[in-house]
């Protein structure tokens, strides 16, 4: 078996192709109040909708904060994935949407990573990928679905 770690204990390069490539690769938020919440939503909707970006093959090279003045739109997808934008905050003034409208909003970026237009094809995906994220998510699965960011498993004699 091949070590994670290279020479001197130096992490090597994660994979750039295969599973394990497919995920969200980089998170920007706007540096507003709050910051760490808006951090922690965009992490947290990474890692719910991982384990459908590995079953399909995709990647998000950045998910960033939307700004709140944006006022057409909720979130946008830049050349398939290069860059998907999210909503988290409705406005200036402390208000946020529900994490489980965000995450509903990154499904639907997600589906433009195949399928540009909002046409039948679209919806039928948007609805596939949908039922598969609330069964993770009522089965508290999310991240890789494996390993060390799967669902924990308490241990021990009790």
């Amino acid at each position: 078996a091949v070590s994670p770690l290279g020479a001197m204990g130096a992490r090597l390069p994660e994979p750039t192709e295969g599973p394990a490539s497919c995920k969200v690769w980089e998170i920007k938020t706007l540096g507003r109040t709050d910051d760490a919440r808006a951090r922690e939503m965009l992490e947290k909707t990474a890692w719910q909708v991982q384990p459908i970006m590995r079953k399909r093959g995709w990647k998000v090279a950045e998910l960033c904060e939307m700004k709140p003045e944006q006022r057409d739109r909720v979130g946008d997808n830049l050349n398939m994935g290069q860059r998907v934008r999210l909503k988290l905050r409705k406005n200036n003034k402390g208000d946020w949407f529900d994490y489980e409208h965000v995450v509903l909003v990154m499904l639907h970026e997600l589906v433009h990573n195949d399928i540009g237009p909002h046409n039948a094809k679209f919806f039928k995906l948007l609805d596939e990928i949908t039922v598969e994220c609330e069964t993770l998510m009522a089965s508290g699965i999310g991240g890789s679905g494996a390993g060390f960011d799967a669902k924990g498993t308490k241990l021990g004699h009790r």
